[in-house]
């Protein structure tokens, strides 16, 4: 019986659609340009006298290695987009890998059941890479790039424009087999037919729901997934993620997308039609044009020192606390 995503999507608020990607196409090519992005970190950062050794360790360990040197914003030399606070040597992760993904046809036949064949990327997106959080400080427990990221909807991190009509759908993939002891995604059952919450500034200045504390009444569902799935979620739905405490990584990423013609939640981060019942209205065709937005982006930005705020909190009032419209 063939799957309902549409259905499924708007009774749940979100589907989990199962072997999706091909790892060896669609998602090993992302993971060796982060170990090409690991490698250069390495003869940056590392002393030359451990530099040889360090570069024969595992994926893993070279992490781990590097963890430990207390590379200012580590995390974001692996991250898809630009930082929130920025200057002339902000780094990201972008390569063809990347560009290929955001445009791959197999994800983008699956979000067309939901938003319709007019399609834009949305450049409210992440990667993360995410140790057993015994090997995290303290500091970073909760910081959603690399620990726990905390309850909240992905409505939330936009701009008011694009808070007030854009049908935002979230896709997440994991790379690594998700589960609940390494930390998979955790959901409030049928949350997404609340609207938008009120969410307030939480751990390390990240978006957070406001009135959380509410969840531990409310039926949650663990969204445990595979290599090869995808799972794709409303920008309604109340998720977070749970700590990794297994021994081994758990690393995953989330691109986002909406209708053509609706604000990005972003601007002035790229956003681009990926898909069209028009082939002409697809302008960005290649890997050049889509870092050349993404470095006109970010010279636009350096004058304010900032990429994008959160509009916090989401509400004035309390109306739409949690434990309001319950």
């Amino acid at each position: 019986m063939s799957q309902n995503i549409k259905k499924e999507f708007e009774k749940n608020g979100f589907v989990r659609i199962r072997n999706v990607l091909d790892y060896k196409l669609d998602l090993e090519p992302i993971l060796n340009d982060m170990a090409f992005i690991m490698n250069r970190l390495v003869h940056r950062f590392v002393p030359k006298k451990d530099k040889k050794r360090v570069l024969g360790l595992s994926f893993k360990k070279k992490y781990s290695h590097l963890v430990k040197l207390n590379i200012p914003e580590l995390d974001q030399y692996f991250n898809i987009r630009l930082p929130q606070n920025v200057n002339v040597d902000s780094d990201f992760f972008a390569s063809q890998s990347i560009f290929n993904l955001i445009k791959n046809n197999k994800i983008l036949e699956k979000v067309s059941k939901i938003l319709g064949q007019e399609i834009s990327s949305n450049p409210c997106q992440n990667s993360r890479i995410k140790q057993p959080e015994k090997a995290i400080s303290k500091k970073n427990l909760h910081d959603g790039l690399v620990g726990r990221t905390p309850w909240h909807q992905d409505a939330g991190v936009m701009n008011k424009k694009g808070q007030k009509g854009t049908e935002l759908v979230t896709c997440w993939i994991p790379f690594t087999k998700t589960r609940i002891e390494n930390g998979c995604m955790l959901a409030v059952k049928e949350s997404h037919k609340l609207g938008l919450v009120n969410h307030d500034t939480g751990s390390k200045g990240q978006v957070e729901i406001k009135g959380k504390e509410k969840i531990d009444d409310l039926k949650t569902i663990a969204l445990e997934a595979n290599v090869g799935d995808i799972i794709l979620l409303s920008r309604y739905l109340i998720h977070c993620s749970l700590p990794n405490k297994s021994k081994n990584f758990r690393i995953s990423m989330d691109l986002r997308f909406n209708k053509t013609g609706q604000h990005s939640g972003r601007d002035p981060l790229p956003s681009f039609v990926v898909k069209s019942k028009n082939r002409k209205n697809i302008k960005v065709n290649n890997y050049k044009q889509w870092i050349a937005m993404w470095e006109e982006a970010k010279n636009k930005c350096i004058p304010r020192k900032w990429t994008y705020k959160y509009p916090l909190p989401t509400f004035k009032n309390s109306k739409r606390d949690l434990p309001n419209v319950i």
